[in-house]
Protein backbone atom coordinates (compact mmCIF):
# COMPACT_ATOMS: atom_id res chain seq x y z
CA UNK A 1 0.00 0.00 0.00
CA UNK A 2 1.13 3.54 -1.00
CA UNK A 3 -0.45 6.45 0.41
CA UNK A 4 0.70 10.11 1.46
CA UNK A 5 -1.58 10.24 4.35
CA UNK A 6 0.16 9.51 7.50
CA UNK A 7 -3.36 8.56 9.41
CA UNK A 8 -3.90 6.21 6.93
CA UNK A 9 -0.48 4.83 7.14
CA UNK A 10 -0.38 4.36 10.94
CA UNK A 11 -3.96 2.81 10.44
CA UNK A 12 -3.05 0.75 8.04
CA UNK A 13 0.08 -0.61 10.08
CA UNK A 14 -1.76 -1.60 13.21
CA UNK A 15 -4.47 -3.44 11.19
CA UNK A 16 -1.66 -5.79 9.74
CA UNK A 17 0.19 -6.78 13.01
CA UNK A 18 -3.12 -7.15 15.44
CA UNK A 19 -4.31 -3.38 14.93
CA UNK A 20 -1.30 -2.66 17.57
CA UNK A 21 0.08 0.47 18.31
CA UNK A 22 2.95 -0.97 19.89
CA UNK A 23 4.15 -4.16 20.84
CA UNK A 24 1.03 -6.10 22.34
CA UNK A 25 -0.82 -3.19 22.63
CA UNK A 26 -3.81 -3.54 20.35
CA UNK A 27 -5.72 -0.23 19.25
CA UNK A 28 -7.93 -1.47 16.63
CA UNK A 29 -8.99 -5.02 15.28
CA UNK A 30 -6.24 -6.08 13.05
CA UNK A 31 -5.05 -9.19 11.68
CA UNK A 32 -1.72 -11.10 11.11
CA UNK A 33 -1.10 -10.00 7.90
CA UNK A 34 3.02 -8.84 7.25
CA UNK A 35 4.07 -11.36 4.79
CA UNK A 36 5.62 -9.60 1.63
CA UNK A 37 6.73 -11.36 -1.48
CA UNK A 38 10.48 -11.38 -0.20
CA UNK A 39 9.56 -13.29 2.74
CA UNK A 40 6.74 -15.29 0.95
CA UNK A 41 10.23 -16.16 -1.39
CA UNK A 42 12.61 -17.17 1.43
CA UNK A 43 9.33 -19.28 2.52
CA UNK A 44 9.47 -21.50 -0.19
CA UNK A 45 12.83 -22.39 -0.30
CA UNK A 46 12.42 -22.73 3.62
CA UNK A 47 9.42 -25.27 3.27
CA UNK A 48 12.17 -27.76 2.30
CA UNK A 49 13.69 -27.98 5.35
CA UNK A 50 10.14 -28.21 7.71
CA UNK A 51 9.88 -31.97 7.90
CA UNK A 52 13.26 -32.11 9.47
CA UNK A 53 13.26 -28.41 11.21
CA UNK A 54 10.16 -30.32 13.06
CA UNK A 55 11.61 -33.19 13.99
CA UNK A 56 14.10 -31.21 15.64
CA UNK A 57 11.77 -29.11 17.87
CA UNK A 58 10.50 -31.77 19.02
CA UNK A 59 13.36 -34.01 20.18
CA UNK A 60 14.22 -30.72 21.77
CA UNK A 61 10.86 -30.40 23.66
CA UNK A 62 10.85 -33.82 24.38
CA UNK A 63 14.14 -33.11 26.12
CA UNK A 64 12.91 -30.27 28.18
CA UNK A 65 9.56 -32.08 29.32
CA UNK A 66 11.67 -35.29 30.55
CA UNK A 67 14.33 -32.74 32.42
CA UNK A 68 11.69 -30.20 33.52
CA UNK A 69 9.28 -33.14 35.04
CA UNK A 70 9.21 -32.62 38.73
CA UNK A 71 9.44 -28.92 38.54
CA UNK A 72 6.96 -26.67 39.85
CA UNK A 73 6.38 -25.35 35.71
CA UNK A 74 3.39 -26.75 33.70
CA UNK A 75 4.85 -27.55 30.87
CA UNK A 76 2.92 -28.06 27.35
CA UNK A 77 0.65 -31.39 26.86
CA UNK A 78 0.01 -32.80 23.63
CA UNK A 79 -3.45 -33.98 22.84
CA UNK A 80 -4.39 -37.80 21.77
CA UNK A 81 -3.98 -38.38 18.73
CA UNK A 82 -1.93 -35.21 17.78
CA UNK A 83 1.19 -33.51 16.86
CA UNK A 84 3.14 -30.44 18.39
CA UNK A 85 5.11 -28.87 15.96
CA UNK A 86 6.46 -26.44 18.76
CA UNK A 87 6.82 -23.54 17.37
CA UNK A 88 7.33 -21.76 20.89
CA UNK A 89 7.94 -24.19 23.96
CA UNK A 90 6.12 -21.86 26.51
CA UNK A 91 5.86 -22.91 30.35
CA UNK A 92 3.91 -21.73 32.58
CA UNK A 93 5.42 -20.57 36.34
CA UNK A 94 3.72 -18.76 38.93
CA UNK A 95 7.04 -16.82 39.33
CA UNK A 96 7.07 -15.75 35.96
CA UNK A 97 8.66 -12.45 36.41
CA UNK A 98 11.62 -13.36 39.07
CA UNK A 99 12.19 -16.62 36.92
CA UNK A 100 12.99 -14.68 33.50
CA UNK A 101 14.84 -12.36 35.65
CA UNK A 102 16.75 -15.43 37.06
CA UNK A 103 17.38 -17.13 33.49
CA UNK A 104 18.39 -13.76 31.69
CA UNK A 105 21.22 -13.58 34.82
CA UNK A 106 22.71 -16.58 33.49
CA UNK A 107 22.62 -15.56 29.53
CA UNK A 108 19.26 -16.77 28.64
CA UNK A 109 16.84 -15.26 26.80
CA UNK A 110 13.39 -15.59 27.17
CA UNK A 111 9.75 -14.34 25.90
CA UNK A 112 6.77 -13.28 27.26
CA UNK A 113 4.05 -13.93 24.02
CA UNK A 114 1.04 -11.70 24.69
CA UNK A 115 1.61 -10.78 28.19
CA UNK A 116 -1.74 -9.14 28.36
CA UNK A 117 -5.23 -11.31 27.35
CA UNK A 118 -7.37 -10.40 24.67
CA UNK A 119 -10.25 -8.95 26.46
CA UNK A 120 -8.32 -6.38 27.91
CA UNK A 121 -6.84 -4.68 25.02
CA UNK A 122 -8.40 -1.23 24.04
CA UNK A 123 -9.45 -2.59 20.61
CA UNK A 124 -11.71 -4.77 22.42
CA UNK A 125 -12.76 -2.73 25.49
CA UNK A 126 -16.52 -2.07 23.31
CA UNK A 127 -17.28 -5.93 24.31
CA UNK A 128 -17.20 -4.74 27.90
CA UNK A 129 -15.38 -7.39 29.08
CA UNK A 130 -13.11 -6.12 32.01
CA UNK A 131 -10.83 -7.72 34.68
CA UNK A 132 -11.87 -10.72 35.82
CA UNK A 133 -14.17 -11.54 33.47
CA UNK A 134 -12.03 -14.36 32.07
CA UNK A 135 -9.61 -15.21 35.13
CA UNK A 136 -7.66 -18.17 33.53
CA UNK A 137 -6.60 -15.88 30.50
CA UNK A 138 -5.22 -13.30 32.89
CA UNK A 139 -3.76 -15.91 35.23
CA UNK A 140 -1.98 -17.57 31.87
CA UNK A 141 -1.15 -14.39 30.97
CA UNK A 142 1.22 -13.80 33.70
CA UNK A 143 2.31 -17.65 33.73
CA UNK A 144 3.56 -18.23 30.50
CA UNK A 145 6.94 -18.24 29.42
CA UNK A 146 8.50 -18.84 26.42
CA UNK A 147 11.60 -21.09 26.79
CA UNK A 148 14.20 -20.97 23.57
CA UNK A 149 13.66 -23.78 21.25
CA UNK A 150 14.83 -23.63 17.79
CA UNK A 151 15.93 -26.06 15.43
CA UNK A 152 19.82 -25.22 15.67
CA UNK A 153 19.87 -25.33 19.36
CA UNK A 154 22.45 -27.59 21.02
CA UNK A 155 21.55 -30.45 23.53
CA UNK A 156 23.98 -28.86 25.73
CA UNK A 157 22.30 -25.36 25.48
CA UNK A 158 18.77 -27.11 26.40
CA UNK A 159 20.94 -28.35 29.29
CA UNK A 160 22.12 -25.01 30.52
CA UNK A 161 18.68 -23.99 30.53
CA UNK A 162 17.60 -27.04 32.41
CA UNK A 163 19.75 -26.53 34.65
CA UNK A 164 19.38 -22.46 35.48
CA UNK A 165 15.43 -23.48 36.05
CA UNK A 166 16.37 -26.10 38.49
CA UNK A 167 18.55 -23.75 40.15
CA UNK A 168 16.20 -21.65 40.60
CA UNK A 169 13.60 -23.82 42.05
CA UNK A 170 16.27 -25.20 44.64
Amino acid sequence: MVTGDPEVAERLRMLRAYGEERKNLSRIEGVNSRLDELQAAILRVKLRHLDEWLAARRRLAEIYAAELAGTPLILPVTSPGARHAYHLYVVRAAERDALQAHLHERGIGTSVHYPGPVHLQPAYARLGHGRGSFPEAERSSREVLSLPLYPELRDDEVQHVVTAIRSFFS
